[in-house]
């Protein structure tokens, strides 16, 4: 096994591979990576405010 896949980019491999990639990789989290950190970070700042006044 060669280690040059690893240092590919998206960009550097074909549409038809970064699919099967995809396909192969089976995790489906959606936007909710995304909403939580923005929810977990407007909630971290608020926390800041309310407590150093």
């Amino acid at each position: 096994m060669t280690n040059d896949k690893l240092t590919h980019q998206d960009e550097d491999i074909s549409a038809p591979e970064f699919a099967t990639e995809e396909a192969l990789d089976k995790h489906e989290f959606g936007n909710w990576p995304e909403v939580f950190g923005l929810v977990l970070t407007a909630f971290l700042m608020w926390l800041t405010f309310a407590l150093t006044g």
